[in-house]
């Protein structure tokens, strides 16, 4: 399946320097007290359907859980040395009183993070006690994707332009009630959380991809791509040149045609 991004905010949960200085203590070369550094939470990700209708499952957080611990934070994905401003040193998996779209509860990825006081720094940690830097997202590797529904694969269809499973499900339609999404699991690795301008979620959701075509770009000439993985990414990017009503317009079209080449076989 490859790499992710999943955004998602700061959290105003308190986080105490003093209590938590031995688990930070883990990650530093010298002994660091409580002053030296600032601490804050942030929640990121969890099980709710993004404006990709995909989601991590339960279990997928409670393995990110384990993933992130220790991981960077930097800023808008630039993978670079000098863009290390904090990592994380706690990260565990909260049920809040609240559902998901799917009805189920809202369950969160919360991290506890640390960053140098320093003079570098402070004009980030003053952003994000003046609110101003509030949206986060992450990077990891899921190894599958699958259909809500029945559990089979979904992969992606060039003919109709939508994603389904050998089952017929495609992702998006609803099915005696329930909604078809694709079931982010088997995660990997994590690789990092970022602070980014502009999230492009909906409410509580989630999204993934580069901030701008530009950052996007940048990923998939550094990825090393197989052709038919290449092949997969232009296909996406034709649909998404297309209308939903054109996807289910052309799925309608194929299926009929499917059927009546299906009734001559028969005859």
């Amino acid at each position: 399946m490859g790499r992710f991004e999943k955004f998602k905010a700061l959290s105003t949960k308190s986080v105490d320097a003093a209590a938590d200085i031995e688990l930070i203590n883990q990650y530093a070369v010298k002994e660091l007290t409580p002053d030296d550094v600032y601490c804050f939470s942030v929640i990121l990700c969890d099980n709710d359907v993004d404006r990709d209708l995909d989601r991590f499952t339960d279990a997928t957080l409670d393995k990110l859980a384990e993933l992130f611990v220790g991981k960077t934070g930097i800023s808008d994905h630039r993978w670079s040395a000098n863009e290390q401003i904090a990592r994380l040193y706690r990260v565990e998996v909260e049920t809040t009183t609240k559902k998901n779209r799917l009805g189920e509860p809202l369950k969160q990825l919360r991290g506890s993070a640390y960053m140098l006081r320093n003079e570098t720094n402070q004009p980030v940690i003053d952003a994000i006690e003046g609110g101003i830097l509030k949206e986060v997202s992450v990077s990891c590797s899921i190894n599958k994707s699958v259909c809500s529904i029945c559990g089979k694969p979904l992969e992606f269809d060039w003919r109709t332009w939508t994603y389904q499973c050998e089952t017929g499900h495609i992702k998006g339609e609803t099915y005696d009630g329930k909604l078809c999404v694709a079931d982010l699991e088997e995660p990997t690795d994590a690789y990092e959380f970022s602070f980014v301008a502009v999230p492009a979620q909906r409410g509580a959701g989630v999204t993934k991809g580069a901030e701008d075509g530009a950052g996007l770009v940048m990923q998939i000439a550094a990825a090393e791509l197989t052709a038919d993985q290449l092949q997969d990414i232009i296909k996406a990017c034709q649909s998404r040149l297309c209308s939903e009503e054109d996807r289910k317009q052309r799925a309608l079209i194929i299926a009929e045609n499917e059927k009546f080449l299906n009734n001559r076989k028969e005859d």
